[in-house]
């Protein structure tokens, strides 16, 4: 009976260790919201152990580009999904926070693109790790 018992709890602490190795969610989806009259961005991270998931989608309310920049923190990663002309671009990607315990937190900012390249601020949400 005792082979069985120490046994059984190398088997728990080694499917632990896997599941925590493949990057498991420490907690539900954290949404952000950021309607605007130029553009918005809705969507959700999910923090885990050595990434976030990025879902959600940005739309563009001009005959123009709104760009939705992601970043993580700490950590240098960061993406971006562009809506151009009226139209919502949809988006499900993993930003990495490689590194022990994962990102604290993360960003999301959007952007008005203008013709000549440079971008004005329309609002950002920075949303903490539960």
């Amino acid at each position: 009976m005792r082979k069985t018992l120490s046994g059984t709890g190398v088997l728990a602490g080694t499917a632990a260790l896997l599941l925590a190795a493949t990057g498991t969610a420490t907690a539900a989806p954290v949404s952000w919201s950021m309607p605007g009259g130029q553009g918005s961005s809705y969507g959700s991270f999910e923090f885990y152990n050595r990434s976030v998931g990025v879902t959600g989608r940005v739309e563009s309310h001009i005959s123009g580009c709104i760009q939705a920049v992601f970043q993580t923190s700490p950590g240098s990663a960061y993406e971006t999904r562009t809506a151009c002309n009226n139209h919502t671009t949809g988006f499900n990607f993993t930003l990495e926070a490689d590194f022990p315990g994962g990102a604290a937190s993360a960003t999301v900012t959007i952007v008005r693109i203008n013709d000549n390249g440079t971008v004005n601020w329309l609002g950002s949400r920075t949303v903490n790790r539960p």
